[in-house]
């Protein structure tokens, strides 16, 4: 029991983990954003108040510098028409109270005795004690002038922000003059300050936050609609699309993946179309066959004449071989499981061979058959039994298109080291829509259908994957009123020896 218990509680742990995960893209953006923008707020905020605070006590320290020698000044002026330096003295102390009024700081002004006034808002009294000569005092009556924080301790109760300053007649230092102003005075303005900043940082960050919400939103909802697109395609759907907006790479992923639909809608039409193909050239031959031992089992035919269609039988049988071997050759190109075994050898040789075959259906059908070779004998660097291969096909595809009393005609030239070989027929023109789809696997058009129902639409899709195994061009030219050309290319072997 105890053992279930701890068994619970750590999947109710790891089901927390899942959940503090960030699963979706949208949390991960947000999360991401929103981190970014806290830790640059917050050092935004460190950064600016730290050298506000530098900058005001500084601020400060020039203020209260300068006020320091405006009373200064004004000592100096008094006391160049005054009997005494204090009559000088008696002279400025309005105006020294109405700074410590404005700094909300306590003025001392020392003489070189160590006494002297200390003058505030409302009062002026003489000091409790003496000031001990240190150092800071002695350095003013020398002359120059010190800025101190959180100097003279043992004087006031919090910490103040100082400046020592000279006054005198001529270069005769007569006393010296401290400005003191308490530093929460001064912290206070800091704090104000402060509490602003926080407000427009959390202003700001709040509208960020916003901002970035509805922009995440906003770049994860075509990937939200790009995935339900294509679970609706990979359903079998091929005619769902992705309405594309703008010109980035989401944009570019929604036309990548449209491409692919449609790739795949016309994969699934093509299959479609060699099944109903295969089909119709299966049932064909099944039929006679079927027909034929039907009417042998029922007497129907004698059996003197049943050698005669026993032979029908056998060759309807080869036929569907036949179609099922160039099936599974097609399958086994495409896996490229047949490596190809490159010799050197003269096209022009082969063709002969190939046009051979021809002259019996050319007869018939009043086809002419016409040779423009290369002068010299091209030799090429080729699979010989797959450039053959190419060959038929293309003849026999000729041969199936051309019109009665036609002609075919077959050339070889050499360009750029390479030898082409073209096939010509006189037939009529192939369609611009159809001039990339005879290419393509199971595809065969209904022109072919009503003048050889032997095919089933693979020969072609054959002839480019052995020349693509090559890496050499394949193609076809067809306008009106001028022959259908059917072209390929092959490297030429140098030399023309074996």
């Amino acid at each position: 029991m105890e053992h279930k218990n701890r068994l619970g509680r750590r999947l109710q742990i790891r089901e927390i983990m899942d959940k503090l995960r960030f699963p979706s893209l949208f949390s991960r953006l947000v999360s991401v954003y929103i981190s970014i923008l806290v830790l640059m707020l917050v050092m935004l905020f460190i950064t600016f108040t730290h050298s506000f605070q530098s900058y005001f006590v500084k601020y400060t320290q020039d203020i209260m510098r300068k006020q320091a020698q405006t009373i200064a000044t004004e000592f100096y002026k008094e006391g160049a028409y005054s009997t005494s330096k204090e009559d000088a003295l008696e002279k400025i102390l309005y105006r020294v109270q109405v700074m410590s009024s404005y700094l909300q700081a306590t003025t001392w002004i020392v003489d070189q005795k160590g006494e002297g006034l200390v003058i505030g808002k409302d009062s002026v009294q003489n000091m409790a004690q003496k000031l001990p000569k240190e150092a800071n005092l002695q350095e003013v009556f020398e002359g120059r002038a010190v800025g101190l924080e959180n100097g003279f301790k043992d004087y006031f109760s919090t910490p103040v922000l100082t400046i020592g300053y000279p006054m005198g007649v001529g270069e005769k230092v007569q006393y010296a003059l401290f400005i003191h102003t308490p530093m929460p005075y001064v912290l206070q303005t800091i704090d104000e300050v402060r509490n602003l900043i926080l407000k427009v940082v959390g202003i700001v960050g709040t509208v960020m936050f916003i901002w970035i919400y509805f922009i995440s939103k906003q770049m994860t909802k075509p990937l939200k609609e790009m995935n339900t697109v294509a679970k609706t395609i990979a359903s079998g759907h091929f005619d769902e699309r992705i309405i594309v907006k703008g010109q980035d790479e989401i944009a570019e992923l929604g036309l990548s993946l449209n491409h692919m639909a449609e790739e795949l809608d016309k994969i699934e039409e093509n299959r479609r179309s060699f099944i109903a193909n295969v089909s119709h050239d299966l049932r064909s031959p099944l039929t006679s066959i079927q027909g034929f031992v039907t009417a042998m089992l029922d007497g129907t035919i004698s059996p003197e004449k049943q050698e005669r269609y026993l032979k029908i039988v056998l060759s309807e049988t080869h036929r569907m071989i036949g179609m099922t071997n160039t099936i599974l050759e097609l399958n086994k190109m495409e896996e490229s499981k047949d490596a190809l075994h490159k010799t050197a050898f003269n096209i022009n040789s082969v063709i002969e061979r190939n046009f051979a075959s021809l002259e019996k259906r050319a007869l018939e059908k009043g086809v002419s058959l016409v040779k423009m070779f290369e002068a010299d004998p091209p030799y090429v660097v080729a699979d010989l039994d797959g450039i053959s291969r190419v060959v038929q096909n293309l003849l026999d595809n000729a041969m199936k298109f051309v019109e009665q009393d036609g002609t075919i005609e077959v050339r070889t030239a050499l360009k750029d080291d390479k030898i082409w070989v073209a096939i010509c027929n006189s037939g009529p023109p192939i369609p611009k829509e159809q001039q990339s789809e005879i290419w393509n696997r199971f595809y065969k058009g209904d022109r072919s259908r009503g003048m050889d129902k032997r095919g089933v639409g693979l020969g072609l899709v054959i002839v480019k994957e052995i020349i693509k195994q090559h890496g050499e061009v394949v193609g076809v030219e067809s306008e009106e009123n001028k022959p259908v050309i059917f072209y390929f290319s092959l490297q030429q072997k140098k030399a023309n020896l074996f």
